[in-house]
């Protein structure tokens, strides 16, 4: 049995407990059962939130939540776990320990230097956070990134370091989280298993200028050299001017999507926020923005994880866009549909969705993303993208599809 206690980092950076999280050890499957009680302190605070407002209500006090492994109503806890990349490093560095490298364990682990507001400790007191690498440690941990993604484990300091900074990193690939003088970045490294012919951290950075073009909120970002290779930096939008955090919540968890329950459609995650958005209509538009930019951009990885909410103090509100990409992979189609297609929609498509959402001026707002990304393939040479066949594939799947917006 594992007993954590878990913490909430307010915006001003002070710790308040929140509840605890009890887990069965985890059987030789890996599976364990979960169970959660927020703290009569917690609930009892005016200023309170629910850490899940589809899955975790306030109320009533005393209630107990119970789940197999971290799955809805507990996938809020899954949230605070690293994907692929972190998830890695975290296995790899609790097996050297001679520990086993189960979520709940991870979770201990990672104590509470991840994104998100959630910390977690074996104990009753506050745990304090862990500081990110400085941006001079960038070619340090690029370099130990590429030896661990190649399988080859660094040296002691440059892994410790890279554990540090990249462990409570999301996503599946090479990153890690950083600061300098002027706050707190994600850092996305170049993958040589998986980039092939794209220069995708080029790539990322074109799209997310775009997209600021096109009027969708979205991080403050910039292109570092690191030796003869680029990172792309992006402003953490859970961090607060004052160092505290924002609690976040994926729309994975909050449509409580697990195995065997898919969701797979924009529409879905419009009746979320119609629903717990505390301004659904400002919200719903700017998904509907974010929906038209990933089908003109062909950023077909469009999973729930790749939407969030923040805890603001008027409530829960849509986070900015992020992880813009497009289509490496050639997959064409979409993970999420637009009505019942997973292919690019046509302008047609995007206008009757537009309707059912009830969202005004969607005509122009197709406009601002017809105009903007027409520039794709200009703005990738001002970022000096690399060029080559992986920038014409790219180019010529982006022209498809704004000739597709563009339409009648």
């Amino acid at each position: 049995m594992k007993r954590l206690y878990v913490w909430v980092r307010r915006a001003a950076g002070t710790a308040h407990l929140v509840g605890e999280l009890v887990t069965t050890e985890p059987t030789a499957s890996g599976r364990f059962e979960c169970e959660f009680e927020y703290a009569t302190e917690w609930s009892a605070d005016p200023h309170a939130f629910p850490l899940d407002p589809v899955s975790l209500p306030l109320q009533p006090p005393g209630r107990r939540f119970q789940a197999e492994q971290f799955y809805p109503p507990l996938a809020v806890f899954e949230d605070c776990l690293p994907d692929d990349w972190g998830r890695r490093l975290l296995s790899k560095a609790l097996s050297l320990e001679g520990q086993t490298a189960s979520p709940p364990q991870m979770l201990q682990a990672l104590a509470g230097g991840g994104p998100g507001a959630l910390m977690f400790t074996d104990g009753s007191l506050p745990p304090s956070p862990a500081a990110t690498p400085p941006t001079q440690s960038l070619s340090g941990l690029l370099s130990a990134a590429t030896r661990f993604e190649a399988g080859t484990l660094p040296p002691g300091d440059a892994f410790r370091e890279l554990l540090e900074g990249s462990s409570r990193a999301g996503g599946a690939r090479p990153k890690a989280l950083i600061h300098d003088s002027k706050g707190e970045w994600l850092a996305k490294f170049p993958s040589r298993s998986r980039d092939g012919i794209f220069d995708v951290v080029g790539l990322e950075a074109t799209c997310l200028q775009l997209a600021r073009r096109a009027g969708l909120v979205v991080p403050d970002m910039r292109l570092q050299s690191v030796g003869r290779r680029r990172v792309l930096l992006v402003r953490r939008f859970d961090v607060t001017e004052q160092g505290g955090r924002t609690h976040m919540i994926s729309m994975r968890t909050l449509c409580r999507e697990r195995p065997g329950i898919d969701v797979t459609s924009y529409t879905d995650l419009a009746r979320i926020l119609k629903k717990y958005s505390a301004s659904p209509a400002e919200d719903v538009a700017a998904l509907f923005r974010h929906m038209a930019f990933n089908a003109a951009t062909g950023n077909v990885d469009d999973h729930l994880k790749n939407f969030w909410m923040l805890n603001t103090l008027s409530g829960y509100r849509l986070a900015p866009a992020f992880d813009l990409v497009p289509d490496i992979a050639e997959r064409r189609e979409h993970t999420l549909s637009f009505q019942y297609d997973h292919g690019c929609p046509t302008r047609a498509i995007l206008l009757a969705i537009a309707q059912d959402w009830r969202v005004a001026q969607a005509q122009g707002c197709v406009d601002d993303i017809v105009r903007a990304v027409s520039r794709f393939r200009a703005t990738a040479r001002k970022l000096a993208v690399r060029s080559g066949r992986g920038l014409d594939l790219i180019s010529a799947d982006v022209r498809r599809r704004v000739e597709l917006l563009n339409g009648p």
